[in-house]
């Protein structure tokens, strides 16, 4: 394994790359070599972000702070405004950092799912936007707090939405949080009527994961997941006592720490919500899971997601495991749809990520070749699961 340190960031006509025993300036960066310094999918500034550490770049040097005082916002190249021996010194305590980071315990994650994950969202692209339909839609809200947030949709003169830029480590679990730009995760539903295709004839979709954390949670107990798992649990588990909505909200409650007194609102009177949550979570084995999470929060101080993800927090342990699952089986729903979606060179194009969905621009023909596609779901090796999906159409 390899460091290199861009040649953009250090302002040297090359990169500067450290194998752990010796130094090289390199034209051309190994695929395989880690990066800092580039902005792209694979640098070790964001990964170090998602950790939780702090890098000590050549930024925090007294130079730089003297340097920022005198010209704000202009990129400084570290090797032409420092003196040579300071230069060498910030340069090895980099490197050193950045050693020291990629050998970390818990790094594994955050360099395959955490990078395969971002690469995703990267390849995402600002959908058309359909000038009337917006207007219309920030005139029914011209006197409304949620006009600025609609605005912020506004297109550009080439008629797409700005770019939505995404937070992978914004939260504990690894749920999607927005860092700048449109924030497509707070846009209510019957708003996405401003998105339109680019394609002739084409359509805005969604494809949903259908009750991705209950399923998750089944696959781990080793269960099979029957496609629609309330209606399961309504006639199964409950015995035919509730509604498949009253079924879905206790297996809610369940999955996310609802107690038995919240969920007796949303029960017929004569139901027992105690012991219709005890049925419940034995059905998904919720007590064994919660016990392997608390030993090893005990034994580590942090859980760790499916997928190796670490989670540095006691509370609600078995919401934020699966939920903290279901954002990287969630991409791997995703990426297995693009890539066949490639393979059959059907035309889309992904234009945004909301939590377990995602949002394309196909074509009239891509559209049909996405109905074959998922019909019987996606397999997620992980899991050990299938994950049923449904389409929607968001804009004819």
């Amino acid at each position: 394994m390899s460091i290199v340190i861009a040649g953009s960031y250090l302002g040297t006509g090359q990169h500067l790359l450290y194998d752990g025993d010796s130094y090289k300036w390199i034209s051309d960066i190994p695929e395989e070599s880690w990066i800092f310094g580039s902005g792209d999918s694979r640098d070790l500034r964001e990964i170090a972000t998602a950790m939780g550490f702090e890098i000590g770049g050549f930024e925090s040097s007294p130079h730089s702070k003297a340097f920022s005082k005198m010209i704000s916002g202009v990129s400084i190249p570290w090797m032409h405004v420092m003196p040579r021996d300071q230069f060498q010194k910030q340069l090895s305590d980099l490197v050193a950092q950045l050693w020291m980071l990629t050998n970390d315990n818990y790094v594994g994650y955050y360099m395959k799912e955490f990078v395969i994950n971002r690469e995703t969202i990267d390849g995402l692209s600002p959908p058309v936007i359909d000038v009337d339909e917006f207007d219309r839609i920030c005139d029914l809200y011209r006197t409304s707090h949620k006009l600025q947030e609609i605005k912020k949709f506004k297109p550009a003169a080439d008629g797409f939405a700005p770019i939505t830029r995404y937070n992978l480590a914004g939260t504990i679990t690894g749920r999607l949080t927005v860092s700048s730009g449109p924030n497509i995760l707070t846009l209510k539903k019957e708003h996405r009527s401003i998105f339109k295709s680019r394609f002739t004839g084409g359509k805005i979709i969604q494809v949903d994961i259908s009750s991705l954390e209950p399923r998750i949670a089944l696959g781990i107990d080793q269960k099979h997941a029957p496609d629609d798992i309330y209606t399961f649990v309504r006639d199964s588990v409950l015995s035919g006592d509730v509604t498949r909505n009253q079924a879905k909200v206790a297996v809610l409650s369940c999955i996310y720490g609802g107690g038995a007194w919240s969920l007796s609102k949303r029960l017929p009177d004569n139901l027992d919500s105690h012991n219709v949550l005890s049925s419940v979570k034995s059905y998904f084995n919720i007590p064994k899971l919660h016990n392997r999470l608390k030993r090893e929060y005990s034994q580590a101080g942090m859980i760790k997601n499916l997928y190796g993800r670490p989670i540095r927090s006691g509370e609600a342990l078995v919401n934020h495991y699966l939920q903290s699952t279901g954002v990287d089986v969630s991409f791997d729903v995703f990426r297995s749809i693009l890539s066949k979606l490639n393979e059959f060179n059907f035309e889309h194009v992904p234009v945004y990520v909301i939590h377990d969905a995602i949002v394309l621009d196909v074509t009239r023909e891509s559209l049909q070749g996405l109905r074959e596609i998922v019909q019987d779901g996606i397999y997620v090796e992980s899991v050990g699961s299938n994950f049923p999906v449904k389409i929607e159409i968001i804009k004819e």
